[in-house]
């Protein structure tokens, strides 16, 4: 196995783009901190058809609009107006591949759905999160989850890792690595209800849960975002952020991560 090797350029702006998220968190206001999410969203999607080769703006502009639109609708509407938002938008969809019929339509029909799914509706659970009660820490608890697992998995992996997690989707990955970075997340988690007093009222299991099935989703995000480059023949999202590649190599854990942390946060913890 191949032992890390210390990339400066990917620690930097790895630590440059934390920095940003967290002063975001912290500094803006919930319809702030939306239009952070809709140009993450924008930016998903643009990255989406890049890896399939759709480039022209044709092809990604009304996606993105309408995956902003989406998760607006589901963070902030009624869920009589997200449903609405979200049939019309599949309307609208078939409606661009109708009218504009090429060869390419019918891959494009399919990324158009899938990508207002991917990057506006599971994206738009940060907002969620952000409105709950203490949302601004439970959103950084969220963001630590996965950037501990990421970072543990990462190079845990490559000093201990011998066994393949899913080889012929993503040969770098191994058991050693994912079981590592589940660790360091739980211990993450401990460590955040021992100095948030609030979060005391909750018991240690309950904690237990919630980072380990958040870090489980995350990583089936991060195996979703290798599927996709995989049918698209790329290597990486994009070029965006040196070192790491796209915005969504950055984000491909924490979008379902955010949905199952949502959920169990409202649900298990009640808040």
């Amino acid at each position: 196995m191949e032992k890390p090797k210390f990339d400066l350029k990917r620690f930097i702006f790895g630590i440059i783009f934390g920095i940003v998220i967290i002063l975001s968190i912290f500094l803006l206001n919930i319809r702030e901190f939306f239009l952070v999410s809709a140009v993450l969203t924008a930016l998903s999607v643009y990255e989406i058809y890049g890896i399939f080769d759709l480039t022209g703006y044709k092809y990604f502009i009304l996606p993105e609009i309408l995956a902003i639109l989406t998760a607006f609708s589901f963070a902030f509407l009624k869920p009589g107006a997200f449903i609405f938002i979200f049939f019309l938008s599949g309307f609208l969809i078939f409606l661009k591949n109708v009218l504009s019929f090429k060869t390419d339509s019918g891959k494009s029909i399919f990324i158009d759905i899938f990508s207002i799914f991917y990057a506006g509706f599971l994206v738009s659970f940060l907002m969620k999160i952000f409105e709950l009660s203490g949302g601004k820490l439970l959103l950084l608890l969220l963001f630590i989850l996965v950037w501990a697992s990421d970072i543990f998995a990462y190079y845990g992996g490559r000093h201990f890792g011998r066994h393949k997690l899913i080889s012929p989707l993503s040969p770098k990955k191994t058991v050693e690595g994912a079981l590592i970075g589940l660790l360091a997340a739980v211990i993450v988690a401990i460590v955040f209800r021992a100095f948030i007093g609030d979060y005391k009222r909750f018991a240690l299991v309950s904690f237990i849960v919630l980072s380990s099935v958040t870090v489980i989703a995350g990583m089936f995000g991060d195996l979703t975002e290798s599927l996709i480059k995989r049918m698209g023949e790329k290597k990486d999202s994009g070029h965006l952020i040196p070192g790491h590649g796209g915005i969504l190599d950055r984000i491909d854990s924490l979008i379902l991560a955010a949905p199952f942390f949502y959920y169990i946060a409202v649900y298990y913890l009640k808040y």
